[in-house]
């Protein structure tokens, strides 16, 4: 290191010495250290009271759930149907003389078309 830089820090520990051993600059110091403790250990609270918070809510949540599990009761209403199934014999029976159309759909399906005499 420099020997003047260390002769001016020297100097300046000097002059400046009893001022921050037992000054007026020293009571500020104090009072700024004091004020990041005690601003530091407000932080390191409020982030452990979040992060207690947050882990008993999905304990909470998470245990409801697996404790009692929700049974919801729906009565089905019985199907109706929009066509009704039939043996060959009865279409046969119904249609007696009258001309059925049959047409094949895209999908693979057939459509019975019952024509008017």
């Amino acid at each position: 290191m420099n020997n003047r830089r260390d002769r001016q820090e020297k100097l300046l520990a000097e002059l400046f010495h009893d001022d921050w051993a037992a000054g007026q600059a020293s009571g500020f110091a104090r009072a700024a250290a004091a004020r990041a403790r005690r601003l530091r250990r407000l932080q390191r609270a409020l982030l452990s009271a979040g992060a207690v918070t947050a882990i008993s809510a999905v304990l909470l949540f998470g245990g409801v759930r697996r404790s009692a599990p929700m049974v919801a009761k729906v009565s089905v209403p019985k199907r109706v149907l929009a066509y009704e199934i039939i043996s060959d014999d009865e279409l046969i029976a119904q249609l007696r003389d009258r001309p059925l159309l049959v047409l094949p759909k895209e999908n693979g399906t057939r459509e019975f078309v019952l024509l008017e005499n």
